[in-house]
């Protein structure tokens, strides 16, 4: 007795699965009409317009080159849109969300971004992203650099920290969303790369003489801003390893398994006294002392001496502050 082939609604429930598989789908692919029993391409048609009709997360869209393709809609997609032609480079949120839960845009598909939308009472963010944007000057200036990051532009940037300092044809890598700021990740034409904070920018002149740099040339520079933990992070610095002690009051925030406070961070051992030993890298003493001074005196620094007598340094000049008072 020949096997029962299965009927139309046991294919488009298959049909769903090749487009969970997929994401988009024409009448012509080959392995999907092998998929289904070899049906005709007029018949796959016929189905997808079915599910076309019966979900509207399926549409169909026009493709060059292609003709007749229908594409499985994600949330992460009108997201990623949203964000390619918003005013702002938000693509920082997405990277800031990887690193904070990696299923998160699994949670999106499955409807968390509604439910937040219908929950506001029930969040406070005490900090905004945008914040350090907040003037017409500054957006200018974003704009200005989102534009050279994307082109791949030379710029003239007038920088003011201190003193002014005009870096001229400098290349825009990456803008950088750290430690609750801005940063436009820079390399100069000597060749020197900087973290340069958008608020202390003044201004920001595009090089119509110049063309545009190879992305060739900077890519060692783009993978070193992925790994930076900080603004403070030395390019072409090997770091090196500080050990640090926790004491009983903050141990539990450094145990095997909690959240790092610092990309480097890594457990090595728990005393039988309660205290936690583990480690982190820097490639300067400003990279991590303003982390370990935000734990004292439940932090102390076992190695290398040189750390422990730059934070006693720092700690000496602050208490002739108070005295001298």
């Amino acid at each position: 007795m020949a096997e029962k082939k299965p009927n139309k609604t046991q294919y488009l429930y298959k049909l769903m699965e090749i487009f969970l598989e997929k994401g988009e789908i024409t009448p012509y692919d080959k392995d999907v009409l092998e998929r289904l029993d070899n049906c005709s391409p007029k018949t796959l048609e016929r189905y997808l317009k079915n599910l076309e009709e019966l979900y509207h997360q399926i549409i169909q869209i026009e493709k060059q080159g292609k003709k007749n393709v229908w594409k499985f809609i994600k949330v992460s997609d009108v997201l990623e849109q949203f964000i390619a032609n918003n005013e702002y480079d938000l693509y920082n949120l997405f990277d800031l969300a990887k690193e904070f839960d990696p299923a998160i845009f699994k949670e999106l598909e499955k409807g968390t971004l509604k439910k937040l939308a219908t929950n506001e009472s029930v969040f406070v963010f005490k900090n905004y992203i945008m914040e350090e944007l907040s003037t017409p000057e500054a957006k200018k200036i974003f704009k200005n650099l989102k534009e050279a990051v994307k082109n791949r532009e030379y710029r003239d940037i007038y920088y003011h920290y201190n003193e002014d300092t005009l870096y001229e044809d400098a290349k825009p890598l990456k803008l950088v969303f750290m430690d609750n700021n801005w940063y436009i990740a820079v390399l100069t034409k000597e060749k020197e790369f900087h973290f340069l904070r958008l608020s202390f920018i003044k201004d920001v002149k595009k090089r119509s003489s110049q063309g545009r740099f190879q992305s060739v040339d900077t890519q060692k520079y783009i993978d070193f801003i992925k790994k930076a933990q900080n603004s403070m992070t030395l390019y072409g610095v090997q770091p090196k390893v500080a050990r640090l002690r926790a004491k009983q009051g903050v141990a539990k925030y450094f145990k095997e398994g909690m959240k790092r406070h610092i990309p480097s961070q890594k457990f090595v051992k728990e005393l039988e006294s309660g205290e936690v030993i583990f480690t982190i890298e820097y490639t300067q003493e400003l990279e991590v002392l303003p982390f370990i001074q935000k734990w004292l005196p439940d932090l102390v620094i076992e190695s290398p001496k040189e750390l422990q007598d730059a934070l006693v340094k720092k700690l000496q000049n602050a208490l002739e502050d108070y005295n001298g008072s």
